[in-house]
């Protein structure tokens, strides 16, 4: 991939991670969530909300980059997984598309005070779509974090769907929200927690691997297996997906 959105995604899967650990601290401080230009019951008609709206697309489309990335080095050995990643992928960039789309709109009616129920309630949908599909790229990726990062980064995709379907259940039968975004809980915190270090851990591991994602590999690297020396027999490097 070339190098300039290498680095930009790198660079802003750093920012999405600090922006995750604000809302965590932000919902620990006040007890309301915010997401890009919605903040707590509503979205405010200021010149930096219309900015906010235009840096989460540029960051959604330049870290959906780097994950397509890996997704293809997946696909080498793994098809269906490779496959499963980049569907999952695409379905997270248009949520967000759709989201960030919303919010304009609830810009634009807030500006002229027209705003209604049913845009709220879209975009509470549209954004509970996006944290699913968030959640389950994360979990399609593990095939390539298994082999290629760390074992806590392999074993950290585990969280988010989980985490999502607590906060699912609790806007289905415990408390439900009444504005665009979900009602703050525990399960939200350590949600936004969870994906702050994914995304952390995943902008290391991009700088840490950085050959793979800036120069050519053939096909036949990416299959052959080597052996690590300092342990018996466990394969290393490619993208090895032999169990």
């Amino acid at each position: 991939m070339p190098k300039p959105l290498f680095y930009l995604g790198t660079a802003f899967c750093l920012f999405l991670a600090l922006t995750a650990a604000a809302t965590v601290g932000q919902e620990l401080e006040s007890g309301s969530m915010a997401f890009v230009a919605v903040h707590g019951g509503g979205i405010q008609a200021v010149a930096r909300s219309g900015w906010a709206i235009l840096v989460a697309l540029i960051a959604g489309v330049a870290v959906a980059a780097i994950l397509v990335r890996m997704a293809t080095l997946l696909a080498a050995r793994n098809l269906f997984g490779g496959f499963l990643a980049l569907s999952a992928i695409v379905a997270a960039v248009v949520s967000l598309a759709w989201v960030l789309l919303l919010q304009a709109r609830m810009l634009m009616l807030v500006r002229r005070q027209t705003v209604s129920t049913g845009v709220n309630e879209m975009h509470f949908v549209a954004l509970m779509m996006l944290g699913y599909f968030v959640a389950f790229t994360f979990l399609a990726l593990r095939p390539y974090f298994r082999v290629q990062a760390s074992r806590l980064l392999s074993a950290l995709v585990f969280f988010p769907l989980p985490l999502f379907a607590l906060i699912l259940v609790q806007e289905l039968f415990v408390a439900k929200a009444s504005g665009p975004l979900p009602a703050s809980s525990p399960a939200s915190a350590v949600f936004f927690a969870a994906v702050s270090l994914l995304f952390f851990a995943i902008a290391v591991h991009c700088i840490r691997h950085r050959h793979m994602f800036l120069e050519l590999t053939s096909l036949r690297e990416l299959l052959d297996s080597r052996v690590d020396p300092r342990t018996t027999g466990r394969p290393i490097g490619g993208v090895a997906f032999d169990s």
